[in-house]
């Protein structure tokens, strides 16, 4: 008998609770946001994919990654109204601190602890 071992990682759960009603669009990550080969789930990014920045106390995130995504297939889902998202966990995966300018700007997302 032959296998082969593969090993498999997860993305976390950055969602609280599944409402169902969460707005999702497809994103395509921008190469610009990838650190290494990989986007991490739970990053802030545009809605052309780049990674969403903080400057005189407004940010112009357009959503939250939901998945992981990796270079090689840089296409993702945004999290962008009527969900309710882990602060604590997105923002450990993602290494990403959610700031208040970041928060007013998804004024549609939940953030919980």
């Amino acid at each position: 008998m032959k296998y082969t071992k593969i090993d498999v990682s997860n993305s976390p759960e950055i969602l609280k609770r599944k409402l169902g009603g969460e707005l999702l669009v497809p994103v395509t990550v921008a190469s610009t946001a990838f650190s290494g080969h990989m986007c991490k789930a739970g990053t802030p990014l545009t809605s052309q994919g780049a990674k969403a920045v903080t400057s005189s106390g407004s940010n112009n995130a357009e959503g939250i990654l939901l998945y992981d995504v990796t270079d090689d297939n840089p296409n993702g889902s945004l999290v962008k109204a009527f969900a309710s998202v882990n602060k604590t966990v997105a923002q450990s995966h993602s290494g990403v601190s959610y700031d208040t300018a970041l928060m007013n700007a998804l004024a549609k997302i939940e953030f919980e602890a």
